[in-house]
């Protein structure tokens, strides 16, 4: 028996793990992201620094760095007083001008010798944060290289809070659905066990188990499936009781319904004898009815017998043209060349068989022949048809018609309308199908469709 757990236990563990996963992801990336942040406000701030020296070398090219820079301008470049240094170099890569003290760190180079478009250490490896920039100046296009000595001075930069702001709530923002994702699809996994339960629960009686199963299930769950499992049992008992004696009454009323009968054949055949006669007839079809639902309700014991199913169509056929010959209904059984062999229950398919032709006859005008038709078989099956004369089946009829207590609207035939009911029930028993058609020519035909058996 598997080992119960508790929903709620395992919720919280989940709830924890992704809670730290989740920091730790969202660590890493707040991490990187205010460090983006910080790196291209401080880049911009380079380069706002020095916009000086690039307006002068954009206008007059090299030559404009021989006025004197402003005061600011100047501190900033001045290695006693700032912790900006610069280099300019021309379209060969020749430096044309640098600022005081940036031969040490300037210029920076990337893996294939070209100047870095960033960088965060200097050229003797110091801690130099710096940008590249190609200007347009009369001279042609100059490489400026500016750069910031981060040992030296440290400048706290007021836009970052303000810059940082999008990126950082981007990041919350992301990680709030993520977690929300997390969590919805936590749910899912953790309901898995009610899913399954339910779809167990749909496949009770057409098939499937026949009790939900508590295997995997929580602690919180398995006491709701246990009070299920034994609501179905007392049901269980209740049907059974119901079918017991409901089979047990039809059987004892069939002994003095036979007696009646032949009592009242004694008395003559007057036109009251008649009557009664007729009545004590359609007394005994209701409590055979009752009596084949009743043991057609219980699950069918499949059997691994293999039967001649065209044999037993023929043998329904002979019985109930024997007995319905008084009325003039002709049984004409028709195919049936060879044996056709199939598995399952015999007594229970003949049942169904003499259910089909017993509708066909109540349907049929006076007189007028019933088909049995056992077409040859194709595809691994076999079809079975019994088609009547009468007026057919009402197309708003033939979603209901094998319903329980379905009766036609054309009819006086008395009975319980549970014929149609069984023969569809033992049907798909066995694996098969049934349906129902009119015939262009007039009256309807029903097909059973049966599996044949496997060969040994």
């Amino acid at each position: 028996m598997a080992r119960s757990y508790s929903l709620i236990a395992r919720l919280a563990l989940w709830h924890a793990g992704i809670g730290l996963v989740a920091l730790g992801i969202g660590g890493v990336v707040l991490h990187r992201t205010v460090n983006e942040v910080v790196w291209n406000e401080h880049r911009r701030s380079i380069m706002a620094s020095a916009s000086e020296i690039t307006e002068r070398l954009e206008r007059d090219g090299v030559k404009g760095l021989a006025q004197p820079l402003s005061i600011e301008t100047a501190r900033r470049f001045n290695p006693a007083s700032g912790s900006l240094m610069y280099v300019i170099l021309d379209e060969s890569g020749r430096k044309v001008a640098a600022s005081p003290g940036a031969d040490v760190a300037l210029p920076r180079y990337d893996a294939v010798d070209e100047p870095a478009h960033d960088f965060r250490t200097g050229r003797d490896g110091s801690h130099v944060w710096g940008v590249t920039a190609v200007l347009r100046s009369p001279d042609g296009p100059l490489t400026f290289q500016v750069a910031q000595d981060m040992d030296r001075s440290y400048v706290v930069l007021d836009d970052v809070p303000a810059a940082a702001l999008r990126p950082v709530m981007t990041v919350l923002g992301g990680g709030a659905l993520v977690l929300f994702l997390c969590n919805v699809g936590l749910l899912l996994m953790m309901l898995r066990p009610l899913r399954v339960a339910a779809r167990e629960a749909e496949l009770i009686g057409h098939g499937g188990p026949p009790r939900l199963s508590r295997e995997g299930l929580s602690v919180e769950i398995a006491p709701l499936i246990d009070a299920v499992n034994g609501a179905l049992d007392r049901l269980d008992d209740a049907l059974e009781w119901q079918r017991g004696f409901s089979a047990e009454v039809a059987h004892e009323l069939r002994t003095p319904l036979a007696v009646l009968h032949a009592e009242l054949d004694l008395l003559g055949g007057d036109e009251v004898t008649a009557r009664l006669k007729k009545d004590v007839q359609g007394l005994a079809q209701l409590v055979s009815e009752l009596l084949e639902a009743a043991i057609t309700a219980r699950d069918l014991p499949m059997r691994d017998e293999v039967f001649d199913v065209a044999s037993l169509a023929e043998e329904a056929g002979r019985r109930l043209a024997a007995l319905r010959g008084e009325e003039g209904h002709e049984v004409r059984v028709l195919g049936a060349a060879q044996p056709v062999s199939i598995s399952g229950h015999a007594e229970a398919i003949g049942r169904a068989l003499r259910n089909l032709i017993e509708n066909a006859i109540a349907h049929s005008p006076a007189g007028e022949p019933v088909e049995l038709r056992i077409l040859p078989p194709r595809r691994g099956a076999v079809t079975i048809e019994v088609a009547d004369r009468g007026s057919g089946v009402r197309e708003e009829d033939m979603a209901t018609i094998f319903r329980r207590h379905w009766r036609s609207g054309d009819t006086h035939r008395r009975g319980l309308g549970l014929g149609l009911w069984i023969a569809e029930r033992v049907v798909l028993a066995h694996g098969g199908t049934i349906a129902v058609r009119n015939e262009k020519t007039g009256g309807a035909v029903f097909a059973i469709n049966l599996p044949l058996a496997r060969p040994a």
